[in-house]
Parts: C-alpha cells; structure tokens; sequence
C-alpha cells in the first residue's frame, strides 16, 4: 500500500488522483465504448459495480 502524501493546493477536495496501467487491448475496448471526455466516468463506475456486487454500498 502506498504512503498517504500531502494533497497538493491545486488538488480537489475529498478526491485522489491514482495512476495506473492498463493492457492497451483492454483500454482501447474502454475507451471505444466510454467515448472522449468520459473515461475517468466509465472505469469509476466500473468500480462501483464490483463493490455492489460484494454488497458494498460505494461511497462518494
């Protein structure tokens, strides 16, 4: 697990940015079906779904 840094002045609030890597097959199969602008969107939800199906109520 990664150490927990100091936000940044210009990072929003109650929001952390966390890089990481995709298969370039896999992103282009995303990318295809979340279209411009809506990635972020897409996989956030994708996150969501999976906690629902552990029968966690995501948060935020």
């Amino acid at each position: 697990m990664q150490d927990k840094k100091e936000k940044k002045s210009f990072d929003r609030p109650k929001s952390t940015m966390k890089h990481i890597r995709f298969e370039d097959e896999l992103l282009a199969q995303i990318e295809s079906i979340a279209g411009n602008g809506n990635f972020s969107a897409w996989v956030k939800g994708a996150c969501r779904d999976k906690l629902e199906r552990f029968g966690i109520t995501p948060k935020g």
